[in-house]
């Protein structure tokens, strides 16, 4: 039986700039076995291609169509990764692909309560906090700012950071993450 996701890894691989080893790497399988997936006669699991397709971001059946174009990726909702904090009152959803790996974009959700401590990055990067709905509060290295909808904060990804949410409404705000390289 013919592998019919071959052509559809390595078009998707290219167009993201991606070797065998980066994408491997990204997708936590062995490179040679991102190698075999690629070739016309290979019969890969299930599991295996589903890794691979969480890794750039797209869907198993967008591996196998091509639908897709050479300068577009489009990425449904339901297969964003999802991750959730404080007994899930923060709710982030991985909005940028995830071979982007200098560039993290997330949209998130904040319920009444939520107080969440943010990810430090490396030191060089830069986080913004977009706030779209609500009032949410940033505190960055002990010191507390408001923030209000339609208002964006800056600052060093670097450094000790907070989200929290002290109102009786969700906060829904927009987080992205530069790291230079």
């Amino acid at each position: 039986m013919a592998n019919p996701i071959n052509e559809g890894i390595k078009r998707l691989r290219a167009q993201h700039k991606l070797t065998q080893i980066e994408l491997a790497e990204m997708a936590g399988i062995p490179r040679a076995t991102l190698a075999n997936m690629e070739s016309s006669n290979s019969n890969p699991s299930i599991s295996v291609v589903m890794k691979v397709a969480q890794a750039l971001g797209v869907t198993v059946d967008d591996l196998i169509t091509q639908r897709q174009s050479v300068h577009v990726t489009k990425v449904e909702r339901k297969d964003m990764p999802v991750s959730h904090q404080d007994e899930g009152k923060f709710i982030s959803t991985r909005t940028s692909p995830i071979s982007t790996q200098n560039l993290q974009i997330s949209d998130v959700i904040m319920m009444p309560g939520c107080n969440t401590k943010g990810v430090p990055h490396p030191e060089g990067s830069h986080e913004l906090f977009l706030c779209l709905d609500g009032t949410a509060t940033l505190e960055v290295q002990g010191e507390l700012f408001e923030i209000e909808a339609g208002n964006l904060t800056y600052f060093k990804g670097h450094l000790p950071h907070q989200y929290g949410n002290a109102s009786l409404k969700p906060v829904h705000a927009i987080v992205v993450v530069f790291m230079q390289k």
